[in-house]
C-alpha cells in the first residue's frame, strides 16, 4: 500500500504512542496485556502492508512475549516508559532517538510540545484511519477485519430466501405470499442497518 512513502525523503519510522492509541480504542487506564498484545500484532501487521518499521511505545511493565527494545513480529520495535507521569518525556527522547526520519504519532498535545519543531507529527485519530483499515478495505475492529462478521450481505440472504421453496402456513396448510418490495424495503437494501 506504501501510504506512508509521502513521508519518505529518508527512512520513514514511525514512533506510535501506544497510550494514546489505547485510549483512541476506548481503552484507558492499566490495559491488560492480551489487550496489548493485540494492538501490537494489528501494529506489526500495519507495519507489513506499509512496508514502514513502527517503534512501540508501551507504558508499565514489559510483556513477556515482548521485551523492551526488542523487535515483536519482526516489524515492531517495543519499548517502555516506567509510569505514565514519565511516559510523554520518554516519548519525546524516543522520537528524538529515531533522527529525522522520525514521525511521532500521538493524541496528546503535551508529548507534542516536547518534541523539537522539526520533528513531524500525526495525530492518533488520522493515523487510525489508515490503521483501522484491514487489507480488504474493511475495518480491523468490527471482526477482526472481516468488517460484518459471520453474517452474509443482505442481497445474498434476500436470493437465499428466493430460492428456497415456500413454507406451509400452521393453519390448514395453505401456502403464504410472497410479500411485495416496499419502498422501505428498497431502502434497507441500500444502507447496511444496525441490528
Amino acid at each position: 500500500m506504501g501510504l506512508f512513502n509521502l513521508f519518505k525523503p529518508a527512512r520513514t519510522v514511525l514512533v506510535v504512542d501506544t497510550v494514546s492509541l489505547n485510549e483512541s480504542l476506548g481503552m484507558k487506564g492499566n490495559v491488560a496485556p492480551r489487550n496489548q498484545l493485540q494492538l501490537l500484532r494489528r501494529l506489526s501487521r500495519f507495519a507489513e502492508r506499509e512496508k514502514t518499521p513502527i517503534v512501540a511505545v508501551l507504558c508499565g511493565e514489559e510483556l513477556n512475549k515482548a521485551p523492551h527494545g526488542k523487535k515483536f513480529e519482526d516489524h515492531v520495535t517495543v519499548v517502555y516508559s516506567k509510569s505514565p507521569e514519565d511516559h510523554a518525556k520518554f516519548l519525546a527522547r524516543t522520537v528524538s532517538s529515531q533522527g529525522s526520519g522520525a514521525v511521532l504519532v500521538t493524541g496528546s498535545a503535551a508529548v507534542e510540545k516536547m518534541v523539537p519543531g522539526s520533528t513531524r507529527k500525526l495525530r492518533t485519530a488520522t493515523f487510525r484511519k489508515a490503521f483501522d483499515v484491514g487489507p480488504d478495505g474493511e475495518g480491523d475492529e468490527r471482526g477482526g477485519g472481516q468488517g460484518r462478521g459471520n453474517r452474509p450481505p443482505r442481497r445474498r440472504q434476500q436470493q437465499q430466501q428466493q430460492q428456497k421453496p415456500p413454507r406451509n402456513d400452521d393453519e390448514g396448510g395453505r401456502e403464504r405470499p410472497e410479500r411485495e418490495m416496499s419502498d422501505a424495503d428498497a431502502i434497507n437494501e441500500l444502507i447496511d442497518l444496525v441490528d
